[in-house]
């Protein structure tokens, strides 16, 4: 990658100048600094990172001296970018899936926020159509086994792949990686919008994370913060 793509990528396309108190869409990227805020070493994992700075959840962390992670996305473009600005980070290029091979990704653009390997939530958000293609796919435990993060304690796991949460969650080994901290997105619910809690209750997802011993500490429209509680 030139030094101009480079440089269009990370700061003049989210127009980010100058560092920011919060990097994330809805200031998630503050909540979960301040709660690790005694913590000086620690490991995250961001699944559908996106980009290294704009919307990312995770860069405040980064910027800690003793915080590294893995982040992964199934835009080569956006690992691209990260492993420029997230020299210190592990960055993969990689659908994740239930199982090793190959899956179909969604995009409009060369790199948006809402690529997605849902074809339903393509045609929700792209509607003046858009472009696919075949991309590798690995489960999330192949990769976290296969890394230097081998076994270790997770503190944050941040999750944002456009439709895909469940299916990821369903996948992780919540005995071997059990995150302190869950960031993930619940969309295309019109009650969530509501703070409709019966409709909460119903939910796959919330039903899967309280089943782990997990409870809601932070909420901001489709964005949901859980906590291990045990």
């Amino acid at each position: 990658m030139n030094i101009f793509r480079y440089f269009y990528y990370i700061f003049l396309r989210p127009k980010i100048f100058f560092p920011r108190k919060s990097y994330s869409m809805l200031g998630e990227d503050v909540f979960i600094n301040n709660f690790f805020k005694n913590k000086k070493k620690g490991i995250y994992l961001d699944v559908g990172a996106y980009h290294p700075l704009e919307g990312s959840n995770t860069y405040l962390l980064y910027k800690k001296k003793n915080w590294q992670g893995i982040n992964i996305d199934a835009n080569p473009l956006s690992i691209e970018l990260f492993k420029k600005a997230r020299k210190f980070d592990l960055n993969i290029n990689a659908a994740i899936s239930s199982k090793k091979g190959f899956a179909t990704m969604y995009f409009r653009k060369k790199i948006h926020v809402l690529n997605t390997l849902s074809k339903k939530m393509a045609k929700l958000h792209f509607k003046n159509g858009f472009q696919e293609k075949k991309i590798k796919s690995d489960t999330l435990n192949n990769i976290l086994n296969q890394s230097k993060f081998k076994n270790k304690k997770i503190d944050f796991f941040n999750l944002d792949v456009e439709g895909y949460e469940l299916n990821v969650l369903k996948n992780i080994n919540f005995k071997q990686y059990k995150p302190t901290l869950i960031c993930v997105e619940i969309h295309n619910q019109e009650e969530m919008f509501n703070h409709n809690t019966d409709y909460m209750k119903r939910n796959p997802i919330n039903k899967l994370l309280l089943k782990h011993k997990y409870s809601i500490i932070w909420s901001k429209e489709f964005s949901y913060i859980y906590k291990a509680t045990k």
